[in-house]
């Protein structure tokens, strides 16, 4: 699991050149809101190069201006000679969108030599008639990776004032079922605005956790090590994992479906969803 993407602004070249130093697992090199549209053609070189630079660690995606924009094209065919791990494609509203999306990354793929569907997608959902299309989106490509959450235009979109109480529940909900539904990662919630804001950001980000999500989008190098914290499992919560995992087999092997472990019933989905966590970790 990815539990940061950070956004680069990408016609800012002193954050480019130090985004490699980010203990971010995934950099979104920005090319819609950060970027005005005089500058878009610059940036888009600029973010070129940051790809052609080593990187030790970081999964490296492009967020692209959206489908409909006049420089979705050019983003696809100058940035997909990169070979980014993916982009993000904002305002995704719906199925078609995204076939689209994977019939012009096929063609610059084949193109530059690259392997067939080697660059991912991560549809960028913020309007209430992307949430409705959710589930056709999710499952439009094979090289769909997960869907992300901007709720502050949606929240815009369908006149909700404030990410207050479950304001966002249903949202955030049908993400997380179109995602299973359709057999990709969880979704990646929205940026947390208030970078000064360490301990809400904390709360929201335990929300997200608890709500299903891999991890969120970033804005500032400061809330990092927040959100990576939140989003990794505990020590404790591995040490369990892995009790569950090695009784539930253990059981399982003898001939029994259910048992305790430390005084909770353990079953089936239990048994997955700790061996999950192992996975997810590495550690199992």
């Amino acid at each position: 699991m990815n539990k940061t993407w950070i956004f680069i602004p990408g016609a800012k070249e002193k954050f480019l050149d130090k985004a490699k130093e980010l203990r971010a697992d995934v950099l979104i090199f920005d090319l819609e809101d950060s970027v005005v549209p005089k500058d878009k053609k610059e940036a888009r070189g600029m973010v070129e190069a940051a790809l052609g630079q080593p990187t030790s660690k970081n999964r490296r995606f492009v967020r692209v201006n959206d489908v409909h924009s006049p420089f979705f094209i050019d983003d696809i065919a100058t940035l997909a000679g990169a070979a980014p791990d993916g982009i993000v494609i904002p305002k995704v509203d719906t199925r078609d969108e995204m076939m689209i999306a994977d019939f012009l990354l096929s063609h610059y793929e084949r193109a530059n030599g690259l392997a067939p569907g080697s660059i991912s997608i991560v549809p960028l959902i913020e309007t209430g008639k992307g949430i409705i299309n959710a589930a056709d989106i999710a499952q439009s490509a094979e090289r769909i990776e997960a869907l992300a959450f901007g709720a502050e235009d949606y929240m815009l979109d369908v006149s909700i004032p404030k990410d207050e109480g479950d304001a966002l529940l249903y949202a955030r909900s049908m993400l997380v079922t179109a995602s299973s539904a359709a057999g990709i990662a969880p979704p990646i919630d929205s940026v947390y605005t208030d970078f000064n804001d360490p301990e809400g950001l904390k709360a929201a980000s335990i929300r997200s956790r608890g709500a299903g999500f891999q991890g969120r989008l970033v804005i500032h190098p400061k809330q990092l090590e927040t959100i990576n914290e939140v989003f990794a499992p505990t020590d404790r919560e591995i040490e369990e994992a892995r009790e569950i995992v090695e009784a539930y087999e253990a059981s399982f092997n003898e001939g029994d479906g259910a048992l305790q472990v430390n005084g909770k019933m353990i079953d089936a989905p239990v048994a997955e969803r700790a061996k999950k966590l192992l996975e997810n970790e590495s550690v199992y």
